[in-house]
């Protein structure tokens, strides 16, 4: 009766074990892949919607405008400020489209404009202290001036 007790109480161990191992591979699952295919599902979708015109960034931090895309041989051309460089689409970190880019622009201006405001007040403030103190030149004292004869 010992020996059968003592195999009993050695496959509960065993299936304990089992239950943890699964419920590991379920948490790897749901804490890194999943995420990582989603991540991977949304880039891919990016990549597709890329058109002509839209602003991106590559993974070497090259910014620019794509001036062409080439989907059979998986090549974008893109320019930056009139230098045209061709990359591999996957190459891509990052995308804008275009019309995005113009609505954000036009958001952006409205911010600009005051700043720009803020800066002409500080000027005309800093003309006015200026003109204001009085610049006061040493007297000259004839002990430091030297006569040679």
């Amino acid at each position: 009766m010992n020996i059968l007790t003592l195999g009993a109480a050695g496959a509960g161990g065993s299936m304990g074990l089992m239950i943890f191992v699964v419920i590991m591979f379920v948490g790897m699952y749901f804490l890194s892949i999943r995420p990582q295919k989603k991540q991977q599902q949304k880039r891919q979708e990016m990549l597709k919607e890329m058109n002509k015109g839209d602003k991106v960034v590559t993974l070497g931090g090259i910014k620019g405008v794509i001036a062409s895309i080439d989907r059979d041989n998986k090549e974008v051309v893109v320019d930056c400020d009139g230098i045209y460089l061709t990359f591999d689409i996957n190459f891509i970190r990052k995308a804008v489209p275009a019309d995005k880019v113009t609505t954000d622009a036009v958001k952006d201006n409205k911010p600009a404009a005051k700043a720009e405001e803020t800066k002409d007040d500080a000027k005309e403030e800093a003309t006015a202290t200026t003109e204001d103190v009085k610049v006061e030149e040493p007297e000259s004292t004839d002990d430091t001036k030297e006569t040679t004869k």
